[in-house]
């Protein structure tokens, strides 16, 4: 899978009500941006049957460990999502589904996922057999800090394990040098896990088990694929495919496969963030430049985005933008009056000048019956980070009066700020874990800025 971006430049179907605003609001349109993935095989029958023989190949092995694996007891196992962001993630999300199965049997454009929908594609001889979980926005950072870690769906026997390969792939060309594991069930069903990132899988080894939910590896795009994601596939008992989701054009299976089974659309916001250019790397196997910015002077120009999730026709964005002390700056509804899109980000220019006030500012958005918030500074110290996601870890977010901060290198010093931009607590000369007692605080938002190493990063606290 390649991902496009598709750059519109449209007025969009929405309006802006001024109220208690020293500003007009913005008159110019919002830029919306589409993600489209070409439909391109990443796993082919051929590579199918090779992992046939190598489970055939690993079986005397996988007895000595285990002499029962192979006695199916009991009924199908019930998965929890074989993915999970890893610790101390705190935005809102990381990923989105692309690709369910195909239904239709006749491949070359003849599409149909178990919903009766299209969200699926096939090739010239094959259709897909899997579910895509893509990793986004950012794919390529994200990989490089680890954010997906891929889980057993359920408890399991490992049978296949294969380690080693390159993982920035950018083509869908057939390469079967993937990273991955396959596991056997109680009941002799089978899950497949496609696409790790090299040197990342659990220490565990053929003939191994694993409890549900156990860590796996992390997500990458090795073997014949174009972008970060896992490609999850499922058989049962007698190697039949099967779509573990449930729904009206399932032709494989009667019944669901998950203890919950998610949504076929699932409309929400992954991040809100600030930006100082407009500029959007998609350069595929290139850790992107996200190009944020927290602090915003006289003179220049908030590039405020929305990244999406199942974002849908008519679908309605409530947005608020506070000052530093909670009026209204701007506040106006967005609705999309673009065809349903998987994944896709809208943004908005808000120029600074003399007369917005000195403070930590606070944009919310209310979405798909969610609430989502983000902040900014106005001539604050708040500034970009330098410490990338995985240097720096903060949990548990929200907190009501405990929160730990883990680094990789010595933590300098941790100053607490609300959002008009007065420090509530300082803290100097730390390890690399500090124990943060937050209960005399009030219930709200605030910001953390981490000096290590003569780096920061700036992270956002929720108390409760």
């Amino acid at each position: 899978m390649k991902i496009q971006l598709l750059f519109l430049l449209l007025g969009g179907s929405y309006f802006m009500t001024a109220q208690n605003l020293d500003l007009q609001a913005p008159a110019s349109s919002v830029t919306f941006h589409p993600v489209s993935l070409p439909k391109t095989e990443c796993i082919s029958d051929a590579q199918r049957a090779e992992i046939w023989q190598e489970i055939d190949y690993n079986k005397p092995a996988i007895l000595k460990k285990n002499p029962n694996v192979y006695e199916h007891r009991g009924a199908h196992p019930l998965f929890i999502l074989p993915f999970k962001p890893k610790q101390g993630f705190s935005d809102y999300g990381y990923y989105s589904l692309f690709n369910q199965v195909d239904h239709n049997i006749t491949p070359n454009g003849n599409l149909l996922d178990y919903n009766c929908g299209q969200r699926t594609y096939d090739q010239a001889n094959s259709n897909h057999k899997g579910t895509d979980y893509v990793v986004w926005p950012y794919p390529w950072k994200k990989m490089d800090e680890n954010v997906m870690e891929i889980i057993a769906a359920a408890a399991g026997t490992i049978e296949v394990k294969r380690d080693g390969n390159f993982d920035r792939g950018c083509e869908n060309n057939g390469n079967n040098n993937w990273n991955g594991i396959q596991l056997i069930h109680a009941d002799g069903s089978r899950t497949f896990y496609w696409h790790f990132k090299d040197g990342s899988l659990t220490s565990k080894e053929v003939g191994d088990t694993v409890e549900v939910g156990e860590f796996l590896g992390h997500a990458g795009s090795s073997g014949s694929s174009d972008i970060p994601h896992l490609h999850f596939e499922v058989y049962d008992a007698s190697v039949s495919r099967i779509d573990p989701y449930a729904g009206p054009c399932n032709n494989l299976n009667a019944d669901s496969w998950w203890i919950d089974q998610p949504d076929y659309f699932v409309p929400e916001i992954l991040t809100l963030s600030t930006h100082n250019s407009d500029n959007f790397d998609s350069e595929c196997g290139v850790a992107e430049n996200t190009y944020e910015e927290l602090n915003f002077e006289n003179g220049e120009t908030i590039r405020f985005r929305i990244f999406y999730r199942d974002l849908q026709l008519n679908s309605n964005t409530h947005i608020t933008v506070r000052k530093p002390d909670n009026s209204i700056l701007y506040e106006y509804d967005f609705d999309s009056p673009w065809p349903d899109y998987t994944a896709a980000w809208a943004q908005w220019n808000f120029p600074v000048d003399a007369s917005w006030p000195t403070g930590v500012y606070t944009v919310s958005a209310d979405f798909g019956g969610n609430s989502y918030e983000t902040i900014f500074g106005v001539r604050t110290n708040l500034g970009l980070e330098d410490l990338t996601q995985n240097e720096i870890v903060l949990y548990p977010n929200p907190t009501s009066k405990t929160i730990f901060v883990e680094a990789s290198s010595q933590i300098d010093k941790i100053q607490i700020f609300d959002l008009t931009g007065r420090k509530v607590l300082e803290i100097p000369s730390l390890g690399k874990k500090a124990e943060l007692n937050l209960g005399y605080l009030t219930t709200g938002i605030y910001m953390a800025v981490i000096s290590s190493e003569g780096k920061k990063a700036v992270k956002k606290i929720v108390k409760e």
